[in-house]
């Protein structure tokens, strides 16, 4: 997204605001390395939440992050730039 030459105004930006959209800053600040929704990693399997939590959510989570992200890919920088 970001050109960085040596000198004086050695940045620029790679590409327009109109090109550029919210999932790809979201992914180059990388603030998330997978999945969105981390929890009980290491679930008791002797407990009967614990053994079902994540049959019973991670294809939700997973739907809901693909929604987010979509979102996220439909507004550009520029529809945020105008709005400031």
């Amino acid at each position: 997204m970001i050109d960085i030459s040596r000198g004086r105004g050695g940045m620029k930006l790679a590409k327009s605001l109109e090109e550029i959209t919210l999932y790809d800053v979201y992914k180059a600040v990388d603030c998330v390395n997978g999945n969105l929704f981390h929890f009980h990693e290491n679930p008791n399997p002797k407990c009967p939440v614990g053994k079902n939590i994540h049959s019973a959510l991670d294809g939700s989570l997973l739907e809901i992050q693909k929604t987010f992200e979509d979102k996220l890919k439909s507004i550009t920088v520029n529809e945020i730039a105008e709005k400031i």
